[in-house]
């Protein structure tokens, strides 16, 4: 069933949060068990009203009821589209179809060209320079370019009477969360988790450029107490902001928290992850944080989680083998997601085993030298471990937990 929620975030300020539990693949890549909503939000003012964005085409038919209960279309002047992926803009298609629909839509210079090639419309459009100022009413808008984050023609859109900032992709996340987050300690929460996978996934590969865009924030000194994303729960409150805004930032030079370790491992027949085991039994105490993830014969965890995870680790463990005289296949797919959305300067502690030929560990630190990761220690194990292994690999774990600061 498709479902569209409105509801209201602040006086004249509401969402329309289209659910979508049944996706099991976010832009047909990333795995969202935890599902997903699409945002819109709808600002009314005394001269009329301001559409943020639409939802995506799926859920069209539900999205023009839901749209008509809030407001009379006729009384919507402007449509801001402030990234056209259309995830956020292809419902417009559904709208420009109405007789009652008369708004004009503003967004990015780029953004016309897109409207025509991802959605086939022409239509009534304006673009909107960086920093330019709209008023309607008793609403006064700012518009700020925010290339990249993810798509070139990415804007935010500041109200100022709220100390609102617009920011469709950013600052979002996966999973059906409470529409709004306005206390710090929800922060700590499962929801953080699913903010901080999002912003690897989507956005994990402009990490530069959120640093730009939080710097420009900074510089403008905009009054920010609610941040409404099109994806997620819109955050609410000035604490709940600077938290978020701080965040951000962590996430995007990658720093780490100081006791966490991810593990990364691949087993065809069971050598690495006897490996791992052992590691595990040296390593994994109650005062480190350890996520292992695992890709064997009969379990491989999510991709999206894994790389939500990485982000903020101190140490990264990957251990892997040799296939077809290679890196085995998945290890490299992972490890260059890894680099496209993470490369920060982090430990790797390398693992590779073999039957015949250690081709895997050459091809790996070939790789890495080329990353800003840091090749700490590596381990080559000929298929089974030898006791020359073993002491090997207890000096790697306790390396590993001095680094941690752990005795």
């Amino acid at each position: 069933m498709k479902t569209v929620e409105v509801r209201e975030v602040l006086k004249d300020l509401i969402v329309l949060r289209a659910i979508d539990r049944d996706i099991r693949y976010f832009e047909s890549l990333w795995e969202i068990p935890e599902g997903v909503t699409y945002n819109s939000y709808v600002l009314r003012t005394n001269e009329g009203s301001i559409l943020f964005d639409t939802v995506k085409h799926s859920f069209s038919e539900e999205y023009v009821n839901a749209l008509r209960r809030v407001v009379d279309l006729r009384d919507i002047k402007y449509v801001v589209i402030q990234h056209m992926e259309p995830d956020h803009s292809s419902s417009l298609k559904a709208l420009s179809t109405l007789s009652d629909f008369r708004a004009e839509v503003l967004g990015h210079p780029l953004t016309a060209k897109l409207v025509k090639s991802l959605l086939g419309l022409d239509i009534k459009f304006r673009s909107v320079r960086d920093g330019e100022e709209l008023r309607l009413g008793n609403m006064a808008l700012k518009f700020l370019h925010t290339p990249w984050l993810h798509w070139p023609e990415t804007i935010f859109t500041h109200i100022e009477e709220f100390g609102a900032l617009m920011t469709c992709d950013a600052f979002g996340a996966y999973s059906i969360a409470p529409y709004t987050i306005s206390d710090l300690t929800d922060l700590t929460t499962q929801y953080v988790k699913y903010m901080r996978k999002y912003f690897v996934n989507i956005i994990g590969h402009y990490r530069d450029n959120v640093i730009k865009a939080l710097d420009k924030l900074s510089t403008l000194n905009l009054k920010t107490e609610l941040i409404a994303p099109s994806h997620g729960a819109v955050l609410l409150g000035a604490n709940v902001v600077k938290e978020v805004l701080k965040l951000y930032r962590s996430w995007a030079e990658g720093v780490p928290e100081d006791k966490k370790v991810v593990i990364l491992y691949t087993s065809m027949y069971g050598y690495n992850e006897e490996i791992i085991r052992k590691l595990l039994s040296t390593i994994g105490r109650d005062n480190v944080d350890v996520k292992v993830f695992r890709f064997t014969s009969d379990h491989r965890d999510n991709v999206s989680d894994f790389l939500g995870e990485v982000i903020d680790a101190k140490v990264i463990v990957l251990a892997t083998s040799t296939y077809d005289n290679s890196v085995f296949p998945i290890t490299k797919y992972l490890l260059e997601l890894l680099l496209s959305k993470s490369n920060v300067e982090k430990p790797i502690y390398l693992i590779t085993t073999y039957g015949w030929n250690d081709a895997a560990s050459r091809e790996l630190k070939n790789i890495l030298i080329k990353s800003k990761f840091k090749l700490s220690k590596e381990l080559s194990v000929n298929s089974l471990l030898t006791e020359t292994d073993l002491q090997k690999l207890d000096y790697m774990s306790r390396e590993i937990l001095t680094y941690l600061g752990v005795s």
